[in-house]
């Protein structure tokens, strides 16, 4: 114990970087179990869609959802999420549902309003449409 204060006190930022840097991946690790929504790449979203009948919420800007958007997927852009359009979708509480979202805004917030509803089978696709369109899945342009 003495041996780790003797080089604490004589290498003292050394040891400051090295405490930031292991919170900082302490964090990374621990982030996904508090996220209140899992990120999902194309082959679990295409997984979701087959076996358990997902639905797709594209929550693009109008533009970049008629260039282009998922099969069946329903257009409602982020900022006009709230809960009486989540109640008109009449989505089922079992019903998985896929976000595409473009931004890396703080999407915590509008996940919430789906949790809120009683929806918690919530996955983000990871990399959004950029993902989907290099694989070259299917899309329905507009």
């Amino acid at each position: 114990m003495n041996d780790i204060l003797f080089f604490i006190s004589n290498n003292f930022i050394l040891s400051i970087i090295w405490f930031v840097l292991l919170n900082i991946t302490i964090f990374l690790i621990f982030k996904q179990f508090f996220l209140k929504a899992k990120i999902i790449n194309n082959f679990y979203a295409i997984k979701l869609i087959n076996e358990r009948n997902a639905k797709i919420i594209d929550t693009r800007s109008l533009e970049l959802y008629n260039a282009g958007h998922i099969v069946n997927a329903i257009h409602i852009p982020l900022n006009n999420i709230s809960l009486k359009k989540i109640q008109e979708l009449n989505l089922s509480t079992l019903r998985p549902v896929i976000l595409i979202i473009n931004s890396s805004e703080k999407n915590n917030k509008y996940i919430k309003k789906f949790i809120d509803n009683g929806i918690k089978n919530i996955y983000i696709l990871q990399n959004g449409m950029d993902a989907w369109n290099i694989e070259n899945l299917p899309v329905i342009t507009n």
